[in-house]
Order: structure tokens, then C-alpha cells, then sequence
């Protein structure tokens, strides 16, 4: 293993590192209790480049202990060099084997395919030796990134030395386990962990973090009444005093969950990789379910909170029965003004459905020009501009806010039913931890009709709460959901 891979990576952390520290320093040189918001962005991209590069370094590491490892073998059995390569998992990506399909044999003792019955066990116990020894590894960096994640809520928080904002317990329904092979292909749970996925737009712009093994319930604290100052009325009067007082404001760990029963017959017979089909479609479910958990949970019977939801949020009415892009420009101000003026910080971006976005997109002056136009080509002074093509995610900017689409915001809102909704926020305030994907795989609650049960769940808690007063929302007749859209 070239020993100049391993200097550039640690010469890469170290300037990216003295890039970090120089961020605080000018901080505290500046006697600012936290960084400007550009900071905190490149504070935040330094530190995740930092964590890639020390798993990095860590494979790099290992990888070199077994190739010593294997040339001291040889040297103690008197052979030549031995070139140490990279064998490929069993259910690889392409592989041509189906990880349920397998299962599925075994668990029946039945089917032809792929070498049969026996070859199915023969894979499934290698992938069960490969997952004994990548889970605990996978499992360790979870951990790590868990307490990074928690490290660095301390510091924001500044609760260091004040224990943690996770609550355990000894509860077998949140205790994370190995289930020997039944645990699905690492490349499967490698893109749900990795990759943004469509259908989750308001999820993935909240501050994302990971879940800690065995979390019952996740617990932030937050001021409830803050220290006072004044001026002093004379000299030698009393100094203005005001004790300070906290508070929690507590996330529940919920549990979201799916499966697909399928018939035997299609598991024996199909030529489809269908460890992909169903695994694919079971987490962009899951990934839809979140983002509307997010959005519009009750909070109550096992959901969590959405931001809809909250008690104490800023609300903005628009009442108009034929609403126009002008007309919607005061009450999109006034709901980014008060999620400001609030916070005392700036929002950072405005959710929206895709329909309301391309009815904003349809609306012409009295010239017929569309008032929202691209950003390449931008008018003088434009109401918004369009600066994304998809149909969820970025779209546009309204006096530089960023808009997002996301087609999770219910449209079946307000007395008739048929409102939506805008919200504004500043998301680095919500809080989403989540665990690590699980799968089972059942086929004796079906065995009398031959079918089998594919199980997908994972652990999950959202905390839209600890700053209510960054969330904006408009309601009202005005935002009844654009006919045609």
C-alpha cells in the first residue's frame, strides 16, 4: 500500500483541521459567542471531511495490519511475495445472486435456481461471516459518528461536563443486535445511509444526526428565562439581576416500519434482482413516510412531531379568493420577517408544494411576461427567480432565501380542506436523529399460502420544538392548492 496515499491524507487533515481551529480562533478573537452563518457552513463541511478522512486513514490501516499480516505468514512458511487483493462480497451489486431470493430458498427448502438449496446456504453463511466482520465495524463508526454528533450539540449547547442528551433504558424493543445473516446487502444499506433520496426534501435540509444505539428518548435543554442587564442608575446603586433558568425539551424515539408479502412462486420463478426491487421500494417509502412525519406528525400515537404541528410557531394568514404572485409576495415577507425577528436570526430557507411553485412559475404581469424568470436571465427587479429544474429540492430564491419543493406538504389543509402550505425556517434548529436500517424476513406467518414476509424498520426522532419561534407558516383561503397544478 503506497505509504504517500496515507502522508496526503494525514498533510489533508491536518490543513483541514488547522482551517477549523482557525474558524474559532477568529471567534473568540473577535469576542463572538458563535460563528457566522458562512462559518458554521464551512465549520460544518471541514468537520465531515475531517470524519471521511479518518475512516479513510482507518481502512487504509487495517487493510495494511492483514497485508503484514499475510507477509509474515509467508516468510514463516518459506514462500514468495504474496500479493493481497480485494475478494467481492457475495451480494454484491450485479452480483447475479438475490439476498431475499436466497433466503427464501433455505427457509423453504425449495427451489432450483442459482444452484439450489445448497448453494443458497453456501452464500448465505459467507455473507454471514462477511457481516460478522463489516457490521461491528459499521456499528463502531456509527457509534462514532454518534458521539461527534453529540460532541458537537455540547458544544453548540455548551453542555460539556452536564452528562447527555440521550435517554437509555433496558428495553428489548430498542436494542440493536446482529441477526447473523439476515441482515441485507451492505451496498443496499450503503445507498440508504449515503444518498439524498427524492421524497424527503424538508428532512434532509433539517440538521441530521445519528441515532445511538439503545436511544429510548432524546432530551435538549433550552432557556427558559435568560440573565438581564441595565444600566446601573447611579453609581453604587444595585446592578440589574435576572437568575437564569432552563429547561427540556424532549424527542421521543419512534418506530418506522414496512413490509411486502410475496407469493413463493414469484421468489422461485422470478429472474429479477428482487433484493433491489423490494428493498429500493420499501426505503423510498420510508423515506416519503419521514419527510411527511416531519412535516405534518401529530406527535401523538407512535408519530412524530411536524413542524405543523408545534405549538407556538409564527403564523401568517393570506385570505384572498383569487390569489396572485403579488398579492402573495406581503404574507411570504412577513412570515420570513417573523421567523427572523423571533429567532433573531435569519431563516434559512421556504418550504413549498411543487404545484404552488409552478403556479408562482405561471403567473404573468399585465404585460403577459412571467414574473418569475430564470436566474441566467433575471430582470432588473424580479419577484423571485428560478434557479432548479427538478420537481423537488431547490427551485428558486425569494430575496435570497432559498425555495425547496417538497411534494410532502399536505394539500387537504384549512376548513375546506384543500389549502397548503409555506413554511419557513431556520433548519439547523430541527433536530433529526436516526438509526441504522434493519430487515427481517418471515415466511411462517404465511406458510399456508405460500408466501413470504419482507420486514423493513428503523428508529427515528424529530425535534421541530427547541425554537419554535423559527418556524413560519402561512395558511389561509389564499393557498387554496392551484386548480390544473
Amino acid at each position: 500500500m503506497p505509504n504517500t496515499l496515507i502522508a496526503g491524507l494525514i498533510e489533508r487533515r491536518a490543513e483541514r483541521r488547522t482551517e477549523l481551529d482557525s474558524l474559532l480562533t477568529t471567534a473568540r478573537t473577535e469576542q463572538r459567542d458563535r460563528l457566522t452563518e458562512e462559518e458554521q457552513t464551512r465549520f460544518d463541511a471541514l468537520e465531515q471531511e475531517i470524519r471521511e478522512i479518518d475512516e479513510r486513514l482507518a481502512e487504509l490501516d487495517e487493510q495494511q495490519q492483514r497485508d503484514d499480516q499475510a507477509a509474515d505468514i509467508a516468510r514463516r512458511n518459506g514462500l514468495g511475495r504474496v500479493e493481497v487483493l480485494s475478494e467481492p462480497m457475495t451480494y454484491e451489486r450485479d452480483s447475479g445472486h438475490s439476498y431475499f431470493l436466497d433466503l427464501a430458498r433455505v427457509q423453504l427448502n425449495r427451489g432450483d435456481g442459482d444452484g439450489g438449496v445448497a448453494s443458497a446456504l453456501e452464500r448465505l453463511q459467507r455473507h454471514g461471516k462477511e457481516i460478522d466482520v463489516e457490521m461491528p465495524k459499521r456499528e463502531l463508526a456509527r457509534r462514532q459518528a454518534a458521539d461527534r454528533d453529540r460532541d458537537k450539540l455540547d458544544r453548540d449547547l455548551r453542555l460539556r461536563g452536564r452528562g447527555t442528551v440521550f435517554e437509555k433504558r433496558v428495553n428489548p424493543n430498542r436494542v440493536d443486535g446482529q441477526g447473523g445473516y439476515f441482515v441485507p446487502p451492505l451496498w443496499l444499506i450503503d445507498e440508504y445511509i449515503d444518498l439524498p433520496r427524492f421524497g424527503r426534501t424538508f428532512a434532509n435540509s433539517v440538521r441530521n444526526m445519528t441515532l445511538p444505539p439503545g436511544t429510548d428518548s432524546v432530551n435538549v435543554p433550552k432557556i427558559a428565562t435568560g440573565t438581564k442587564v441595565d444600566v446601573q442608575s447611579a453609581d453604587a446603586q444595585p446592578v440589574t439581576s435576572q437568575d437564569l433558568t432552563d429547561t427540556f425539551v424532549s424527542a421521543p424515539v419512534r418506530t418506522l416500519a414496512g413490509q411486502q408479502d410475496v407469493a413463493i412462486q414469484l421468489l422461485d420463478q422470478s429472474p429479477a434482482a428482487f433484493d433491489e426491487i423490494t428493498f429500493a421500494d420499501l426505503i423510498a417509502d420510508y423515506n416519503m413516510r419521514l419527510d411527511i412525519q416531519c412535516i405534518n406528525g401529530s406527535g401523538t400515537s407512535g408519530q412524530l412531531k411536524g413542524v405543523l404541528n408545534v405549538s407556538g410557531i409564527n403564523s401568517v394568514t393570506y385570505t384572498d379568493g383569487t390569489p396572485t404572485l403579488p398579492e402573495l409576495y406581503l404574507p411570504t415577507m412577513q412570515a420570513l420577517s417573523q421567523s427572523a425577528t423571533k429567532r433573531k436570526m435569519m431563516p434559512s430557507a421556504m418550504f413549498l408544494t411543487p404545484a404552488r411553485w409552478f403556479w408562482m412559475a405561471s403567473q404573468l404581469d399585465s404585460q403577459n411576461r412571467p414574473f418569475i424568470l430564470p436566474e441566467t436571465n433575471a430582470p432588473f427587479n424580479p419577484l423571485a427567480l428560478q434557479t432548479g429544474g427538478d420537481v423537488e429540492g431547490p427551485v428558486g430564491r425569494v430575496l435570497n432565501f432559498p425555495l425547496l419543493a417538497d411534494g410532502n406538504i399536505p394539500s387537504n389543509l384549512g376548513a375546506g380542506t384543500n389549502e397548503d402550505r409555506m413554511i419557513t425556517a431556520r433548519t439547523s434548529d430541527l433536530y433529526l436523529w436516526e438509526g441504522s436500517m434493519r430487515s427481517r424476513v418471515l415466511q411462517e406467518v404465511l406458510s399456508g399460502t405460500l408466501q413470504v414476509r419482507f420486514q423493513v424498520y428503523n428508529y427515528a426522532a424529530f425535534m421541530p420544538d427547541r425554537r419554535p419561534e423559527t418556524i413560519s407558516v402561512i395558511s389561509g383561503t389564499g393557498l387554496v392548492a392551484p386548480t390544473g397544478f
